[in-house]
């Protein structure tokens, strides 16, 4: 079928609803875990490496491999490449609600990441196969509201899950949604293939999975192992070389994966280091924000997946704002206002404590989220506006990738640093305890709790001390993660120039790109 004959084709529609239902389940995976995680403790006996890993598995091969996924997605065809996308997650939720062990928890996580490093960039590649120029904007926008849609959903949908349920009930969410759009994608979507001019570049595929997956493994094991053991610095350096390498291979090849002179385009790098650094602050700070309001404060699997929604609905609001200014003022003003809102989003959250009050929890929570949904809009926008259409699944796995290695980075570097002060602060607590109890305990605050609850009236000092190293050890994190973003927010200032992108032949002009892309 020619593109004029499906961008008339009335089934046009149908497929977007579907298009909607695949990433309205990112958007409730990206949010949905964060509530199980003191269950996760409890049931699985997880650590706080596991926690980190349940996230970094996911996040890890979701960065990638959405790369090599964008680009085979022009080359293969996209349809065939979705359904399989779509399987693969469908699969693997399955595999993730009777596991019985963090390890094959991370594992099943794992292959949710790749399928979900199928689904994010094809699906937005298949919006200009569908339609046209002049209905993209709109098309855009329901798209964006369907990721959107997820992420308030989650914490809902978890917590009351989690009230009535098992904790594997999380993941089984997944499979009726998935299966639907399977089925009805078999019928709706065309097959579109773009460029296929050159072989792909494996090499360079290779080394990014493995220079990320070094790197994210030395930076979750340094609270255990100790920041400067060998094995720390011995996988960081394993990490940057192999990455560095990475860059040496797509600069030298004629047709490389990620094209690293791209960056030279200075509205683009900078795009694409805003968007990482979106999801850095925001992925570290929702692995923090679960256990404080369940472990810290008290509240129940639903109550916590409540009082989690301000800053998921303040992202879109900030996203909706966006969409106002980018015509007016251009992408740099809002984009580094969004990131100085960031900072100070975290540097606000950092003044709570183990007694703070509901209504001041939750409005510490907004300045966070409307500059994330301000800066994720724009940058959004502005980095894909240079793609053509026969290029949009390259650009989409781009962009993809990078907010994805940003929340690597992110759960990686903010948990460790609250893991560290965490051990820290409870090792004269836990000194008395039988060497079991003591690890467990100088882990996590959850399992902190679980011992203390055991020791009867004699754990309550424990309790009480784990609740304030908690709260303590996030604080550091928090001012921590607020100087870099503070420091990059600079850089991405200087970087970006004024006024706005000049859109690629076939891609349409405006703020449409502006999407709340998943968290």
């Amino acid at each position: 079928m020619s593109a004029v004959a499906v961008w008339n084709s009335p089934k046009r529609w149908w497929a977007l609803a579907v298009l909607v239902m695949c990433v309205l389940v990112n958007g409730l995976d990206a949010t949905i875990l964060y509530v199980a995680m003191p269950e996760l403790v409890d049931e699985l006996g997880a650590s706080n490496s596991d926690l980190q890993w349940f996230h970094n598995a996911y996040l890890l091969v979701f960065a990638s491999l959405m790369l090599p996924f964008g680009v085979l997605a022009d080359r293969v065809g996209r349809k065939r490449l979705l359904l399989v996308g779509l399987a693969v997650f469908g699969l693997a939720s399955g595999f993730a609600t009777v596991v019985d062990s963090p390890g094959a928890l991370i594992l099943a996580r794992a292959l949710m990441g790749l399928g979900a490093a199928v689904v994010t960039p094809v699906s937005l590649a298949m919006l200009p196969v569908l339609f046209a120029p002049g209905e993209r904007a709109r098309a855009l926008a329901v798209w964006s509201a369907g990721v959107a849609l997820g992420l308030p959903i989650g914490p809902l949908a978890g917590g009351w899950l989690l009230e009535h349920f098992w904790w594997g009930s999380v993941f089984l969410i997944n499979i009726p949604i998935l299966l639907v759009a399977m089925v009805a994608g078999l019928f709706l979507f065309p097959e579109h293939r773009g460029v296929r001019e050159h072989a792909f570049d494996w090499q360079g595929a290779v080394l990014s999975v493995l220079g990320l997956g070094a790197l994210t493994f030395a930076l979750t094991r340094a609270p255990e192992d100790g920041w400067l053991s060998g094995r720390t610095l011995g996988g960081a350096a394993t990490g940057l070389v192999l990455l560095a390498l990475f860059v040496l291979r797509e600069r030298s090849t004629p047709h490389p994966l990620l094209n690293v002179r791209a960056f030279g385009e200075r509205r683009f790098g900078a795009s694409v280091l805003a968007l990482l650094l979106v999801h850095f602050a925001m992925t570290g700070f929702l692995f923090m924000l679960s256990p404080y309001l369940q472990a810290v404060l008290g509240n129940s699997s639903l109550g916590t997946g409540v009082r989690m929604l301000p800053v998921v609905l303040a992202v879109m609001i900030g996203a909706g704002a966006a969409e106002r200014l980018a015509p007016r003022v251009g992408p740099r003003g809002p984009v580094v206002t969004g990131l100085l809102l960031m900072c100070s989003g975290l540097l606000v959250f950092s003044r709570t404590g183990v007694a703070s009050g509901e209504l001041a929890v939750a409005l510490c929570q907004v300045p966070l989220g409307i500059g994330i949904g301000l800066t994720l809009a724009i940058a959004m926008h502005t980095a894909l506006s240079t793609a053509s259409d026969d290029r949009s699944g390259e650009a989409s796995g781009i962009t993809s990738a990078f907010r994805q290695v940003g929340g690597v980075i992110g759960v990686a570097v903010l948990g460790s640093v609250l893991s560290t002060g965490f051990r820290s602060d409870m090792k004269p607590l836990v000194a008395g305890l039988p060497a079991g109890a003591a690890d467990a305990a100088g882990d996590t605050v959850g399992a902190a709790l679980a011992v203390a609850a055991k020791l009867g009236p004699q754990g309550r000092a424990l309790a009480e001390g784990a609740r304030h190293a908690y709260v303590d050890s996030m604080d550091t994190a928090l001012i921590g993660g607020a100087v870099v973003l503070f420091a990059l927010a600079a850089a991405v200032f200087a970087w970006m120039p004024r006024g706005g992108p000049a859109p690629a032949e076939g891609t349409p002009a405006g703020p449409s790109h502006a999407v709340t892309e998943h968290v």
